[in-house]
């Protein structure tokens, strides 16, 4: 296959991510500036640093295989911006996990406020990462994590054993 199903993998020593005037970011390659780019994980849970693809309106550019083999600057820039694009609250504590018939009710407190999600068929919600990882998708798309199962409160791991 080839056409448009190539992927374009960029050099890291041949790009450049660096902030114009205001918040917008902008992207060079090989000397071509590429003012307000958009960025997007391709493994948003797995791999949050790896394979990024960069846009420029509705055309991708290519791909980033790793943030890590950037510049100091570039680097910096591109998990200011994956880190804003991709804010996932953080479970601190699950006050109740409810099953009324045909939904679930996640009650939640994260580090960004009290958290309520919806979902009827929950192992379609759950996605269990390693070592002890959760994200929790409801049924509007609102996402959380629990980052350690270990590290939650009796009560709570005592909530999430009704689900996992």
């Amino acid at each position: 296959m080839s056409g448009e199903y190539d992927i374009t993998y960029f050099d890291p020593q041949e790009v450049e991510f660096f902030y114009g005037n205001g918040t917008t970011m902008h992207f060079r390659h090989k000397g071509t500036d590429y003012p307000n780019v958009s960025i997007f994980r391709t493994f948003p849970f797995s791999k949050p640093y790896e394979y990024i693809s960069i846009w420029n309106e509705d055309t991708e550019l290519g791909v980033i295989k790793s943030v890590d083999q950037l510049d100091d600057e570039s680097e910096a820039v591109l998990r200011r911006e994956l880190h804003v694009r991709y804010v996932v609250p953080e479970v601190k504590r699950i006050q109740s996990i409810k099953e009324e018939p045909g939904l679930w009710i996640f009650e939640l407190l994260t580090d960004r406020g009290p958290l309520k999600l919806m979902m009827r068929n929950i192992h379609e919600h759950l996605e269990l990462l390693p070592p002890n990882r959760i994200i929790i998708t409801d049924m509007d798309g609102k996402r959380c994590e629990i980052t350690n199962i270990k590290e939650l409160d009796l009560h709570s791991r005592k909530e999430l054993s009704k689900v996992i």
